[in-house]
């Protein structure tokens, strides 16, 4: 071998050193602290083990990134592992709320607002419950700290350091707890989950300001993918009962009374439009108005719907309901009483994602030629198989 093949095997093998030490540096030492722009040391956020099992990411025992390829080593590592930033945003109440997400610690003091979190897929999040948060099931297993929004218990709840609390707006007048939870610095979500802005007649139905408020808290919980799937599910109902409305006149629409907790107690919001029929206190001038017996057999409504509380869905107690209406002396010759078209609708049915249900119901009562082919409990079956896995037992409507 002359001294020119030596010397150029020689120069190789110097490179290849070269090379592998360069690797070896630039794969596998890291800096000894990552600074910001101002020389800041910045702390990768906690992972929840949760937060992977709902979302695909690697649990936290496991390599973030690959260390064999050059763009993995680039990748910020926030990025990866679900990086915290602050978000302002309006809640249902017009308030600014300011939040960190994704949230990982949640109190909820709403059955409606509970559902719809855990449809989103953050019931693994929810470390506290008001006492009517019992579905899905699994749910009873979280400790309560409320009776619910008006009755929450202050000390317990700050006790468990929330992220966020969600809550419908009888919070709001509790001024004490209220006062007390917003001066803890903990952010509170405060909507009604039933019914879009009360008035008489608008074109966004309860199905619309749900799937509306389900995309707003997946924005604060994570959960995009669940909240786009259940409004593509919803909306095919919305769409399907808006179209068959479309061009019904006044003239076609029934008279109906609505009424809720107490006889003639009744409340103004577009649901009876967007059912079909005619509100007879619509024209009223105060959100829940109180109506005379004389006013009602006056209006003589061809559906009467009243509301009901039933937590433990017993078929008794829409029985006992249904039959004092319809013994009602004062109402003997109103349309309603005379031809049966009295129903008793439980709460639930107007409320989060169980909302498209009572929406078909409503519709079905009020226009029942138009809707003979719709099943609202086959829906309501779907939506809890789909989104909880479970079956739904127990008496929400009569007959």
């Amino acid at each position: 071998m002359d001294k020119t093949t030596v010397a150029a095997i020689t120069i190789l093998l110097i490179l290849v050193a070269v090379a592998a030490s360069l690797a070896v540096h630039y794969f596998y030492i890291q800096p000894e602290e990552e600074t910001g722009e101002l020389g800041v040391e910045h702390e990768s956020p906690p992972v929840s083990s949760h937060a992977n099992e709902s979302t695909g990411e690697k649990p936290p025992n496991q390599p973030l990134i690959n260390i064999s390829s050059p763009q993995s080593i680039n990748m910020p590592i926030l990025q990866e592992m679900g990086e915290l930033r602050t978000i302002t945003l309006l809640d249902n109440a017009g308030r600014n709320i300011t939040v960190t997400v994704p949230v990982q610690r949640i109190v909820v003091l709403n059955n409606g607002l509970t559902e719809m979190l855990c449809a989103l897929g953050a019931q693994n999040k929810i470390i506290g419950r008001d006492a009517t948060s019992t579905m899905p099931p699994s749910i009873r297993s979280v400790p309560v700290v409320a009776e619910n929004s008006y009755q929450p218990n202050v000390e317990v709840i700050l006790e468990l350091k929330p992220d966020i609390i969600f809550a419908d707006s009888m919070l709001v007048y509790n001024k004490v707890a209220m006062q007390q939870l917003e001066s803890a610095g903990v952010p509170i979500f405060i909507s009604d989950p039933t019914d879009p802005t009360p008035t008489p007649r608008s074109n966004i139905t309860v199905v619309d300001f749900t799937c509306s408020l389900l995309m707003k808290m997946a924005v604060i919980v994570g959960g995009e993918e669940k909240a786009e799937e259940y409004t593509q599910f919803a909306q095919h109902y919305n769409n399907l009962v808006k179209q068959r409305l479309a061009n019904l006149p006044d003239c076609k629409r029934p008279k109906v009374m609505w009424e809720w907790y107490r006889p003639y107690y009744t409340f103004i919001s577009p649901a009876i439009y967007h059912a079909g029929g005619v509100n007879i206190a619509e024209n009223m001038t105060v959100y829940a108005p109180i109506m005379s017996p004389e006013f009602v057999v006056e209006q003589n409504p061809q559906v009467i719907i009243r509301m009901i509380s039933s937590p433990s869905h017993d078929l008794k107690e829409f029985k006992e309901l249904w039959n004092e209406i319809m013994n009602r002396p004062e109402l003997q010759n109103v349309d309603a009483i005379k031809k049966g078209r009295v129903y008793i609708c439980d709460w639930k049915l107007r409320n989060g994602i169980c909302s498209v249900v009572g929406y078909l119901y409503f519709a079905k009562w009020v226009q029942p030629e138009l809707f003979e082919d719709v099943d609202p409990a086959k829906v309501m079956a779907e939506i809890y198989q789909r989104f909880f896995g479970v079956h739904v037992e127990g008496t929400f409507v009569y007959p």
